[in-house]
């Protein structure tokens, strides 16, 4: 259930958007697994849904450019960030566990 809402607060954020729900959910899948891995989390809460939405309008609105670092036509100059807005890095780095955390059904062998 919460993977749809997921989806549904990333249409309300992209204009016009062609992709399926199937290609959005793929997109977010992706981002999540990037974001846990970076975090260090086992899964999401209310601020890292938010880092996931953001990072993922950004990788929708890439589609197509990928590896574009920037271009220009007529006087008019395009260029993309390399990293992650500050404003969700300020999240993922208020989230980051450090170290290797192990699961509570886990017993060190």
């Amino acid at each position: 259930m919460a993977e749809i809402a997921l989806v549904e607060r990333l249409k309300e954020r992209l204009d016009e958007n062609e992709l399926s729900d199937d290609k959005l959910q793929a997109i977010i899948d992706d981002v999540t697994l990037e974001v846990l891995a970076d975090t260090n989390q086992s899964k999401l809460n209310a601020q890292l849904e938010s880092a996931v939405i953001s990072l993922s309008v950004i990788t929708v609105n890439r589609i197509g450019t990928e590896g574009l670092a920037s271009e220009g036509y007529s006087g008019v100059s395009t260029s993309y960030l390399d990293d992650v807005p500050p404003r969700v890095a300020s999240i993922l780095n208020a989230n980051r566990r450090l170290g290797v955390w192990e699961d509570e059904d886990e017993s060190i062998t």
